[in-house]
């Protein structure tokens, strides 16, 4: 070992060294991907030199990444490709810190650094803000929307409720698009690849005048799916949308104004549950919501059993929007105004037992509609030492939601004897069979729905002001402060369970002996929401809050800032939509469902720097936050049918981010990124699957502590044109398990691990043409086909019959692209 160590290291192992150690280094860096896509055939748009010209508006301003004492990553358009990613959920992973679940397009989940809510209801707003250039795009049918001519991601991490406004607690996500430029310009993208996988992307730019140019960009997407559903015989798993935004771009004098309109079409089947439990008998073998290991020593392993949904499913959703924005010269500063309007239309119906049981069929339809305006006025200046911007905006949104439970009689039954009672409907239809009724015997059972219709109005106005002091020119100090006041009204409305079958055979012959008219079945699944809502309910909230950001930035070197920031996020407040407000209940939580607004508080310490002795940049930063009365949704209680409620925690986290890159050589890029979070619990209760009452304080959320990145990019002359090459990987450590999640998010049975450490990597090869105007090439994503079965979870699990959501396998796609 001594011999081996006097040997001095060639210059190319130093090299390498020195990148495999600055590849980890570094968070509120430009980029978290960064920056590795180089442009097919163009070995130097990957240039260090390039980096810090890397331009981003996390700041409401125009300035280089670099320069930015946010935490942040930004993923261009090339990263984008490079991946092959449809949605910002094919990101997931590959940005340190950011969690996206895309399970369900149309319900999508959005996390930055642990703090993540589950609930698909109106009434609850996501801590996440998703912005496309600029307009709040909600938590639900507009917020996981096809990249469609992107030029660049921003996810900001930490607070930005000063500059983005309300429900931004935990960070901000902004998605920039390209707007009309002077020159003709048209290029197009076809791949194609295994379960028959089409996509295609066109755009045209065309110049109208010396003032003005027209953008048509049209996006189409779909595959078949990866697994086919035994009992129905389709395949799922699969997606098919299109997309489409023509974009209008005017100069008139020093004012320009941009017009754009946005089309979104997605029709495809719902997502596979994949159940875990075969023998028909279990979930009836005494089974209380205790999932001990004689109870899961039965489970399948669902990577390799069949899949099996009664209900193949669907999701829909019909999208579209309008965008006016304006900039002009007001005096010495400069007027920025946003128009927009936003409307879509989702559904979603969804197997939710993960079995073809007849005796156990459950089904769950959600169907919204939204209308939203927003209206914002900027002014921003540069006056002596001072940068400044002040802004007031209003957002209007209106919005309807109807849940639907699909089930039978027989599932009821399912219920209630889990619960220790009855089999009522079979004594029911027995009793109809034993009176002659035609078609009834007693394995017969009726379809039954039941629905909760939810309609919210909210309207938000907000002023705020954000002052950038040059105090001197290697020294700023920036304060930021947001007033937000918040009114949202909700009307709640659950009418009787339909079942026409069975009505209409009680209609006909009448109910048999024994059933009186008062002991007809009614609601089962929001009985205790019939009760309280079969007339319409409305009632009211308002909220206000103050919002700051303190922050100081100094230039220690030109190649080397450091930061620290205070700051502050607010969420608005809202409702639960399964629980209507009840003046005569004892629970204050049944008097007035509503719930406080939610508030998070940041301290970060970070640095950036670029080295160009080593081609290299290197940013970092410490966090440590709080946030108070977190929203989130569970299926629980105490009653023998579960119901939905919605719960809140305090919780607190410290962590660091860091990321890096590296130019090796110019033809070799090493790059990667790393959050290291401890999240916990300061204040949570609740109750688990068999109604027992745990207490969470002090014990970990669940977040894995690690997940990190990293890749190398190549390019190298080849025959006509140039390869490229580019291999990246991500790796999540397991999640970290408390005492209401070892059950079944941390599982460890002999068919099956949950909560495991993840690991995916991807590769693209690419060949482009010497001119630039085309190329071919290869992408696998997973390319070691890991699979992993997400937790198990579902609305059949406090009965015992959880499902789990699988990975998807390796797949393989060839890209062609061709320019004019």
């Amino acid at each position: 070992m001594k011999r081996a160590l006097a040997v001095p290291p060639k210059p190319t192992q130093r090299r390498l060294a020195r990148s495999i150690a600055l590849a980890f280094v570094g968070t509120c860096g430009a980029v978290a991907l960064p920056q590795h896509a180089l442009a097919a055939g163009d070995p130097t748009a990957d240039a260090p030199a390039d980096v810090q010209k890397v331009v981003v508006t996390a700041q409401l301003r125009a300035q280089a990444a670099q320069d930015v004492p946010i935490s942040m990553a930004v993923v261009t358009d090339k990263d984008i490709r490079n991946l092959g990613a449809r949605d910002l959920g094919d990101l997931n992973g590959y940005l340190p810190g950011l969690q996206v679940d895309a399970t369900q397009p149309t319900q999508p989940q959005f996390g930055i650094r642990g703090v993540q809510a589950g609930d698909f209801g109106i009434g609850t707003d996501m801590p996440v803000g998703i912005y496309v250039d600029g307009v709040y795009t909600g938590k639900t049918g507009g917020a996981l929307m096809n990249f469609v001519d992107v030029q660049r991601v921003e996810v900001l991490k930490g607070p930005q409720g000063t500059l983005f406004g309300r429900n931004s607690a935990a960070g901000a996500i902004s998605v920039v698009t390209n707007e009309p430029e002077a020159a003709f310009d048209m290029s197009g993208h076809l791949k194609l690849g295994e379960y028959r996988r089409a996509n295609l992307d066109a755009m045209v730019n065309l110049p109208l005048t010396d003032s003005t140019a027209l953008r048509f960009v049209f996006v189409r997407a779909g595959s078949a799916g990866w697994v086919r559903n035994s009992t129905t015989g389709e395949r799922a798993a699969g997606d098919k949308s299109w997309a489409t935004r023509l974009s209008l771009k005017h100069k008139l004098d020093a004012a320009t104004v941009n017009l754009s309109w946005e089309h979104e079409q997605l029709r495809q089947r719902g997502w596979p549950a994949f159940g875990v439990v075969k023998d028909p008998a279990q979930p009836f073998a005494g089974f209380r919501g205790v999932y001990d290991a004689a109870y899961v020593a039965n489970f399948v392993d669902p990577r390799s059993a069949p899949l099996e949904n009664d209900v193949g499913g669907s999701e829909r959703r019909t999208f579209d929007g309008l965008t006016a924005r304006v900039q002009a010269p007001l005096g010495s500063a400069t007027l920025h105004s946003m128009t927009a309007y936003r409307t879509f239309a989702t559904s979603n119906l969804t197997d939710n037992d993960g079995t073809a049981r007849p005796d156990f069929s459950l089904a769950n339809t959600d169907r919204k509609q939204s209308w939203n305006w927003q209206q914002e006025f900027k002014l921003s200046a540069t006056t002596g030492p001072l940068d400044w911007i002040a802004g007031a905006s209003f957002y209007d949104n209106r919005e309807r939601q109807a849940s639907t439970a699909q089930l039978n009689t027989a599932t009821l039954d399912s219920v209630s004897l889990l619960g220790g009672g009855n089999a009522d409907f079979a004594a029911l239809v027995a009793g109809l069979g034993q009176a002659g009724v035609p078609g009834v015997d007693g394995t017969s059972s009726f379809p039954w729905g039941e629905t909760t219709y939810n309609v919210l109005r909210t309207r938000a106005f907000s002023l705020y002001q954000d002052v950038i002091w040059h105090v001197t020119p290697a020294t700023n100090l920036t304060l930021g402060l947001r007033w937000s006041r918040d009114r949202k009204q909700m009307t709640w409305q659950v009418p009787p369970r339909q079942s026409p079958a069975l009505d209409q055979l009680l209609d006909t012959y009448g109910a048999p002996a024994g059933f009186s008219a008062a002991s007809l079945p009614a609601n089962q699944i929001f009985y205790a929401a019939g009760l309280l809502a079969a007339q319409p309910v409305t009632t009211t909230k308002r909220w206000t809050d103050w919002s700051p950001r303190v922050v100081l930035d100094h230039k220690l070197t030109p190649d080397l800032m450091l930061f620290s920031s205070f700051s502050q996020g607010y969420q608005a407040g809202g409702y639960n939509v399964f629980t209507p407000p009840n003046s005569a209940a004892t629970d204050a939580r049944q008097r007035d469902p509503s719930y406080a607004p939610e508030k998070m508080t940041n301290l970060e310490a970070g640095f950036k720097l670029y080295v160009p002795a080593i081609r290299a940049t290197l940013n970092g930063s410490l966090f440590a936050y709080r946030f108070k009365n977190l929203q989130d949704i569970r299926l629980g209680g105490t009653g023998p049918i579960p119901t939905y409620n919605v719960v809140n925690s305090d919780q607190q986290a410290k962590g660091v981010d860091l990321d890096g890159r590296i130019r090796v050589t110019p033809m070799l890029t090493v790059f990667g990124g790393l959050e290291l979070i401890d999240q916990t619990y300061r204040r949570y209760r609740t109750t688990s699957d068999n109604g027992a009452t745990l207490d969470l304080s002090g014990q970990t959320v669940g977040t894995p502590a690690f997940t990190g990145m990293a890749g190398v990019n190549a390019s190298w002359d080849g025959p006509g044109g140039r390869i490229s090459a580019t291999l990246q990987g991500t790796h999540r450590s397991r999640l970290r398990c408390n005492d209401d999640t070892r059950a079944l998010q941390c599982l460890d049975a002999p068919a099956l691990r949950t909560g495991t450490a993840t690991t995916k990597a991807d590769l693209r090869l690419a060949w482009d043409h010497d001119s630039g105007k085309f190329g071919v090439a290869l992408l696998v994503n997973n390319l070691f086909d890991q699979r992993y079965v997400n937790t198990l979870d579902g609305q059949t699990k406090p009965f015992g019959l959880p499902y789990g959501i699988v990975t998807p396998p390796r797949t393989i796609a060839l890209e062609l692209r061709g320019a004019l």
